[in-house]
């Protein structure tokens, strides 16, 4: 998944698993709609078993820690994920499957040490004069600015890295950042591998998990129904859960094709993707009509040319991207969300429920692009 003014998200290199079906009893698919994933890790070159690692699927609630055998267990929704290894001292490891049948699956993993090569280095008690400056910039791109941002807490912000080249800050992590998000009520894992902020552009790799806080009461507990269900009106995962139920229209949005400008003059790339998404709506769409049979009841082929726009029509902006968009707009709060979408590979895989095989095959603009780690929900997440 991309997002803009321009949030682009590097692929991590999948590597080699083994993927291995465990003989069970058949099973009903229509009433078990789970499947349940277990295997070990090791270490790649001693063969001994890892504790601690985290096994879990990006971006929801869903996952384990290893036993001292190196042993995981958990059950997940049928459907497309990626999967997230990931212990200090090893490489991490992402994994995208789709996960077809309501049955057992047996994935091993091979873990590598991360060797960290030390140069010459020099250790002082003071921070870097521009760090906090750094800190500063690097949360506001990373959080949004959005009314539920003001609400969200890095806990151990001292283990951020950032590098400043000429204007262009790389923030890194070792290891996973905690953030608490009182707007939402989740505590977030957050695996930042990489994090670049040029200018108004931002390109991240990284990869979130997700635990409910516990309300201190019930008002509390109201406060962040709401809040979720709000976070979640008019956001990418309900556009594409809404596109697999051929329910855009009822739910609230219009769906418009938009051309492809291409390149023209000496205009930045930037400058480029930021124009295209603002050309004239060509026709309105049924998203459904860029569905197609992906060979399997887990596989939907999403197919489209240049951009579709996507309009949610029953909330209006934040004021905050007003003025963060002020330059493409007036500046003036308009009643409707504007977003764009264009696709970075051929196609996009999604399954049933809209979670897209590839979370980096789809890059986004406008309004859905301006919600960033503070507005997001765990993707299984349905209002209630």
């Amino acid at each position: 998944m991309r997002f803009s003014n321009i949030l682009r998200l590097s692929l991590i290199v999948l590597v080699a698993i083994s993927f291995n079906t465990i003989s069970t009893k058949t099973t009903n698919a229509q009433q078990i709609a789970r499947a349940r994933l277990e295997g070990r890790v090791i270490d790649i070159v001693s063969g001994d078993p890892l504790e601690g690692v985290h096994v879990f699927i990006s971006r929801s609630s869903i996952g384990a820690v290893t036993e001292p055998d190196g042993s995981y267990l958990f059950s997940l929704p049928l459907g497309a994920h990626r999967i997230v290894v990931s212990r200090i001292g090893h490489r991490s490891q992402v994994h995208d499957v789709m996960v077809r049948a309501p049955r057992s699956y047996l994935l091993n993993f091979d873990m590598e040490e991360d060797l960290i090569v030390l140069g010459d280095l020099t250790i002082s008690d003071e921070r870097d004069k521009n760090w906090d400056k750094q800190l500063e910039r690097f949360t506001t791109f990373f959080l949004g600015t959005s009314r539920n941002s003001k609400l969200v807490e890095i806990q151990n912000p001292e283990i951020l890295d950032f590098d400043d080249q000429e204007g262009m800050l790389v923030a890194t992590a070792a290891e996973p950042l905690l953030l608490e998000n009182r707007a939402l009520g989740y505590r977030i894992e957050h695996h930042l591998h990489q994090f670049i902020v040029d200018g108004d552009e931002t390109w991240q790799d990284g990869e979130s998990f997700f635990v409910e806080l516990l309300p201190a009461n019930e008002s509390e507990a109201e406060t962040w129904d709401k809040n979720r269900k709000k976070a979640y009106n008019g956001s990418a995962l309900h556009f594409f859960s809404s596109m697999m139920k051929g329910r855009t229209r009822n739910e609230g949005f219009q769906v418009y094709h938009v051309e492809d400008p291409g390149q023209s003059g000496d205009q930045s790339q930037a400058e480029r993707n930021s124009a295209a998404p603002f050309r004239k709506p060509q026709f309105a769409v049924n998203p459904a009509i860029y569905l197609e049979d992906g060979g399997s009841e887990q596989d939907f082929i999403f197919n489209f040319t240049d951009y579709l726009q996507i309009v949610y029509t029953r909330e209006e902006e934040d004021r905050a991207y007003a003025e963060w968009q002020k330059v493409y707009h007036s500046g003036e709060v308009r009643d409707m969300q504007y977003s764009w979408i264009r696709l970075q590979a051929d196609a996009a895989t999604l399954d049933p429920q809209g979670n897209v095989l590839d979370p980096y095959s789809i890059m986004f603009f406008g309004y859905m692009s301006f919600e960033r780690l503070a507005d997001l929900l765990p993707k299984e997440y349905l209002p209630k």
